[in-house]
Order: C-alpha cells, then sequence, then structure tokens
C-alpha cells in the first residue's frame, strides 16, 4: 500500500502503472478498452493494498441524461460510498490488418463521455463527486488535425484547449450528436503523450500508442484549486 494515497491519486498512478505495463514491461496487451477497465481497476486496488472499503463496479446503469439518453458509466469507483469517482475509458484502435476505428465518430464519442461526467458529478448521481476521462490511441488522427471536414468541434488534437463550461452545439450529421454537449466547469486540455507539436507529432520514444493525460471532472461550485494532476 502506498502511504497517504487517496482514491484520486491511486487512479492517477494507476493510469500511469497501466501505460508502463502496455509500453515498458509489455505484459500487457489488448485489444478492446474492457480490458484496460479491469487492469486499472486492479491497479488502483493494489495501490490501496486491497482495503475492505474499496468498492469498485463496471458498466453502471446511471439512469438519463437531461436530454433522456441513457447513460453506462464504464467504471465506478470509492472507499467513501458518499464520494463515489466516475472513469470514463476509451481505447480505439487501429487493428492489426491495419483497419482505422472510426475516428469521426469516436472523437464525437470523447466529447460525449466528458458530457456525461459532467452531468453524472453535477446531479450527484449514485454519490458520484468527481470523475475522470482517460484514453489511448494508436493513430495520428486524434492526435493532430490533418484537413478533417466533418465533426469539426470535437477537438481531440494534441494542445486543443476549451474553456470551463464550453458548449459544442449539435451535429444531426450521421457520426455527430444531435444535442450540445455541455463540457465540465474546468478548463479543458487535450494533451497526449506524444513527442513534437504543431504538425510534427509522433509517437514518444519507445512507445506503440498515443496516452491521453487524464482529465479531471468535478463540479463548479466545488472548484477552489487546480484538481488532481497525473
Amino acid at each position: 500500500m502506498e502511504v497517504g494515497v487517496t482514491l484520486n491519486d491511486a487512479i492517477l498512478l494507476a493510469w500511469e502503472r497501466l501505460r508502463d505495463r502496455v509500453e515498458v514491461k509489455r505484459d500487457l496487451d489488448f485489444d478492446h478498452e474492457f480490458t484496460l477497465q479491469f487492469h486499472l481497476a486492479w491497479e488502483v486496488t493494489r495501490i490501496l493494498g486491497f482495503p475492505e472499503n474499496l468498492g469498485v463496479r463496471f458498466e453502471v446503469p446511471c439512469g438519463c441524461d437531461a436530454d433522456g439518453e441513457t447513460i453506462r458509466l464504464d467504471l465506478l469507483l470509492w472507499t467513501d460510498p458518499k464520494a463515489k469517482v466516475a472513469v470514463e475509458l476509451k481505447a480505439p484502435l487501429r487493428s492489426e490488418t491495419g483497419m482505422n476505428s472510426a475516428m469521426t465518430q469516436f472523437r464525437m464519442r470523447f466529447y460525449h463521455d466528458l458530457h456525461r461526467l459532467r452531468h453524472l458529478v453535477e446531479s450527484r448521481t449514485h454519490d458520484i463527486v468527481s470523475g475522470y476521462f482517460v484514453a489511448v490511441v494508436n493513430e495520428k488522427g486524434y492526435i493532430i488535425e490533418r484537413g478533417q471536414r466533418v465533426n469539426l468541434a470535437y477537438r481531440t488534437y494534441h494542445g486543443t484547449v476549451l474553456p470551463a463550461s464550453h458548449v459544442v452545439p449539435p451535429d444531426p450529421g450521421p457520426n455527430g450528436y444531435r444535442f450540445p454537449l455541455i463540457m465540465p466547469a474546468r478548463e479543458i486540455r487535450w494533451q497526449w503523450l506524444c513527442n513534437g507539436s504543431g504538425g510534427e507529432i509522433s509517437l514518444a520514444g519507445g512507445m506503440r500508442h498515443f496516452w491521453l493525460k487524464p482529465i479531471f471532472v468535478e463540479r463548479g461550485d466545488t472548484i477552489s484549486r487546480v484538481g488532481p494532476e497525473p
């Protein structure tokens, strides 16, 4: 057990350890985000020393958001049942055969997850008080803008900064979202572990994937500090 580590600390540290297992030790492979969800929860449990008061749930039904859309949360963790932490994890990958992931749609889903986390935190659904969005990809189309012509509002590119409570307008297109997507009441920074900047982006040394710096979500009236940082 890591001394003095909070649940939020453990989630951030677990994400780093998961990255190291995939990229450095290479004793963990994944083809779907479900694998990472399990191992993230396992690493959190190990870091906290397998406490009896740690609760973990996967694929949690969370009712509907303000637009009437059903929410199923990837991962819910808590040591205090009145202060739970929600995690949404995305891991879209290019297949081994070279088939790209649905980048246009997944960029929208990233924003949709942030919208849902904001709703869960603000509504205190299941006593959720904070959340994290984490992601890992292996395609530059998520990291660098390459003249995309659709879903331009769903910018996940390295260095993109969104102001607090930014609203993405509805997009009725096939890969858009028909309702406004309201971002959390904290500045959002899309920061990927990579080399370079601007139009020259490459994988960080020795890595096979781009890993997103976790995005922290909390209710606006509780923001009084910078908040947990990786």
